[in-house]
């Protein structure tokens, strides 16, 4: 082997190891340059890549890596971290099987596959996999957090809560662990202690959009809409097309009688994703309270498109009607809200008014 190589690999390591990730990719790319069938050097690009988040240009060197040497566990299980991030989790779940059969000792691997798993909605085989990845390493801070995960899709949220205590202690820097308790304390009601958990995750990660999301839907709960605001805003800035935080700004906007701004929240949000059903039907009870009614009327059929088993769309959509006088289609609609639902009240009663008016 050329020492130049060797040289620059090291070199690589020591940057990577200092989170110098781009400077250590210039370095593993003169590795290779000097000796192409170099699978840690190419496993070291790969993972290098991969901690910037450009997860393409990983793969591919993580392929090379594997294809040089196919006994090389580490490169098949950073492959299947970098699959995972990539959304293709079956095959990230095919390359940690690799891993594991070439050495069912490396806890790195049992981890990834239990993220894999979860991923693929098999949450109990995901917690047994992170149990596996536990016991071969206890400080294994990321199979916790994993672990976590998992255990919060099986709704065993005490036991959630347990696991990310590990990762805190283990790893306080690792953000993903205060937002998933935050999390959790939202779930079991206990919204004063669940923002401080997803303030320090942003105190740690100041770019953490889907944490000021969620912050902001406490905020909410807690009756500070105009924070909340300010929190959506912030996850927005981050994230120009993150569908749930326009929505959620809509939301907040419409409680605070600011209808023509949720209008226009809505509409970037169905911009983003047309088939958000909840707000279209949000933007149609705010075009409602600016009595643009027969626009709300178009967005409750939008709503219905997507989902026409919402009893609450019916009604609403009566509701504009009616004042349309519009009062048999309107009666149609409460008729259909309580084919959907024969309890729905308010449909009931909003019926009998629209027959009186006949």
């Amino acid at each position: 082997m050329d020492d130049r190589s060797g040289h620059y690999f090291n070199e690589g390591v020591d940057l990577f190891r200092n989170g110098q990730y781009s400077k250590a990719i210039v370095f593993f790319d003169e590795a290779v340059a000097i000796r192409p069938d170099y699978p840690e050097a190419w496993n070291g690009r790969g993972a290098a890549y991969a901690n910037m988040g450009q997860y393409t240009q990983a793969l591919d060197s993580c392929d090379k890596a594997v294809a040089i040497n196919p006994a090389y566990f580490k490169a098949w299980s950073n492959r299947g971290w970098v699959l995972e991030n990539l959304g293709r989790h079956a095959e990230s779940l095919d390359s940690c099987d690799k891993a594991i059969t070439i050495n069912p000792d490396f806890s790195d691997a049992w981890y990834i596959r239990g993220a894999a798993l979860d991923s693929l909605g098999r949450h109990a085989e995901s917690l047994d996999s992170c149990d596996r990845a536990i016991a071969l390493n206890p400080n294994n801070a990321d199979a916790w957090n994993i672990r976590g995960n998992a255990l919060i899709n099986l709704d065993r949220y005490t036991d959630a809560l347990f696991s990310y205590d590990k990762v805190i202690t283990i790893n306080p820097n690792l953000s993903g662990a205060w937002y998933n308790r935050g999390n959790i304390l939202e779930k079991l009601g206990q919204s004063p202690e669940a923002l401080s958990f997803f303030d320090k995750a942003i105190e740690i990660r100041p770019d953490y959009a889907e944490a000021w999301n969620n912050r902001g839907n406490t905020l909410v709960i807690l009756d500070r809409i105009n924070e909340a605001v300010d929190s959506y805003d912030r996850a927005i800035e981050i994230r120009p097309d993150y569908a749930e935080a326009w929505y959620n700004r809509g939301y907040a906007l419409s409680k605070l009688g600011r209808y023509k701004d949720a209008v226009t929240s809505f509409d970037k949000t169905v911009v983003i994703n047309p088939e958000y059903a909840e707000a279209w039907y949000n933007r149609g009870l705010a075009l409602s309270e600016l009595g643009r009614f027969e626009d709300a009327v178009d967005s409750y059929d939008r709503a219905i498109d997507i989902n026409p088993d919402d009893p609450g769309v019916w009604n609403v959509r009566g509701n504009a009607l009616v004042r349309l006088g519009r009062d048999s289609e309107a009666a149609l609609s409460y008729d259909t809200a309580m084919i959907i639902n024969p309890d729905y009240d308010k449909a009931k009663q909003n019926r009998k008014i629209a027959q009186r008016k006949k």
